[in-house]
């Protein structure tokens, strides 16, 4: 395994050996003679896994049933054929699915991770190799048409209950996941235009357990939220083929120490760090998609990208935040290193109203205690589509880059990324501004937040990032 340091200005890895744990508590047979085990079809008892195994195919877990992954385990999704086979859903990509009402219990360390990769050899793997892990939940979410429970898109193909999530239960419990690393996951598995992507949540609930875990060069999303109130700490969104974190359907749950990093891989839809949205269909259908994001770190790519397609690829960097259709957003106690991203933040005219301390607002838009970093003229912008940005001429129409700055926001604004001062885990050293200036949620009285004052994702108290050998960034 690797140990995996982030750069300030790129990437340095640092390499250090590591021996896996001897997993010998055998507690799903296995064929004699075999080095590996498969999980296919439906797991429907309760079942353990104890050493290397491959998905083969769409993978089900079915409700009342949990599924246990040890610590040092390696799991390998099969890469499936080019045009997705809706027939014999073992053929496909494989892939994950816990459905409502079951678990995935999958607690690495930091020095013995669970590993979620392509079947690939090293070398010759590739974002969205395989298709992911998805979690069904019986949380609140929300459809246009007022129905409290949705078929997971990528698998809406035709009817299957599997693939059914959302209910009433905000406190509903899919499992514990800690110290995962997802790797190479993501993309078409399915149907055509309907990506999974490298961890997927579905309304799930607040008594899910999510942190510490990687998800690396997904073929879609990093990790992407329909609806739902479940809570993520400690988590690293690393080059994404599309956005980091992306929230929609009603989600309103909390994130707290989560880095987004980008370099080069973006889509030709454009890529953000997040992208706020609500139902395509209907913009202001309750409950509004409502994140509350604190002590992110957020780092753009260092290779220019225009605001539109790239006239040479097709893929380009859309910008840092994308708040649109009328959803909500709460970012407090972040860096916001946008580079070439062409702009910090893009909002929409149902959303650049809602920004904080816009009068007479309560339901609004927070942006707060944060240090924002861009190379673009027009940082902030508003757009009544995306590709059509209009840099802000006034600061009764939304918001600036200057306001943001102000001292009703506690935000500030610096030049370059050197500026931050942080090393290659991220952490400020001496004179940087995330020593200080945020808010202490915890002494506020919000429930699940971490109490500092510190700013960004890396805590001078709380190294993570340079814990153990659970992170890697290998990008083959």
């Amino acid at each position: 395994m690797k140990k995996i340091l982030l750069a300030a200005m790129g990437l340095t890895a640092i390499i250090s050996s590591c021996k896996k744990n001897d997993l010998t508590n055998v507690e799903k047979p296995l064929t004699i003679g075999s080095t590996q085990d498969t999980l296919r079809g439906t797991i429907s008892v309760n079942t353990t896994v104890t050493r290397t195994t491959i998905l083969q195919g769409l993978v089900y877990v079915a409700p009342g049933v949990t599924l246990t992954v040890n610590p040092g385990v390696t799991i390998k999704g099969s890469t499936g054929p080019a045009i997705p086979d809706t027939v014999n859903l073992e053929n496909n990509k494989g892939t994950l699915l816990i459905q409502q009402g079951a678990q995935l219990i999958a607690n690495g360390t930091a020095n013995s991770p669970i590993v979620w990769t392509s079947e690939q050899p090293v070398g010759s793997r590739h974002y969205g190799d395989w298709g992911g892990v998805v979690l069904y939940g019986k949380a609140t979410m929300h459809k246009a048409n007022g129905a409290t429970t949705n078929t997971f898109e990528a698998f809406d193909y035709k009817p299957d209950v599997r693939n059914t999530y959302g209910g009433t239960n905000d406190a509903d419990n899919s499992g514990s996941i800690k110290y995962n690393r997802f790797e190479f996951g993501g993309g078409v598995v399915y149907q055509v235009n309907k990506e999974v992507n490298g961890f997927t949540m579905c309304a799930v609930g607040s008594a899910t357990v999510f942190n510490h875990n990687e998800i690396a060069w997904a073929g879609d999303d990093a990790i992407e939220f329909f609806g739902g109130d479940v809570n993520i700490d400690h988590v690293l969104a690393y080059e994404p083929h599309d956005d980091n974190f992306d929230e929609d359907e009603g989600y309103h749950g909390k994130m707290q120490f989560i880095i987004a990093y980008q370099t080069t891989n973006c889509d030709n839809s454009g890529s953000h760090f997040i992208e706020s949205d609500n139902d395509a269909s209907a913009t202001n259908v309750l409950p509004h998609t409502n994140a509350f994001i604190a002590n992110a770190t957020f780092v753009g790519p260092t290779v220019p990208q225009n605001f539109g397609s790239n006239p040479t690829t097709g893929f380009y960097y859309d910008g840092g935040l994308l708040i649109r259709r009328n959803s909500r957003l709460t970012l407090v106690n972040s860096l916001v290193i946008a580079q070439q991203h062409p702009f910090a933040v893009v909002t929409t005219p149902t959303t650049n109203a809602l920004v904080a301390n816009a009068p007479g607002l309560n339901d609004s838009v927070v942006v707060a205690y944060n240090v924002f970093q861009t190379n673009s003229a027009n940082a902030v912008v508003k757009s009544s589509i995306e590709g059509n940005p209009v840099p802000l001429t006034s600061t009764t129409d939304a918001f600036s880059l200057g306001r943001l700055g102000g001292a009703a926001n506690n935000n500030a604004a610096l030049g370059t990324f050197a500026d931050f001062k942080l090393d290659g885990t991220l952490k400020p050293l001496a004179g940087s501004p995330a020593l200080g200036g945020g808010a202490n949620l915890a002494a506020l009285g919000l429930p699940f937040f971490t109490g500092t004052t510190q700013r960004g994702a890396v805590t001078t108290t709380d190294v993570w990032t340079a814990s153990g050998t659970w992170i890697s960034i290998a990008n083959n």
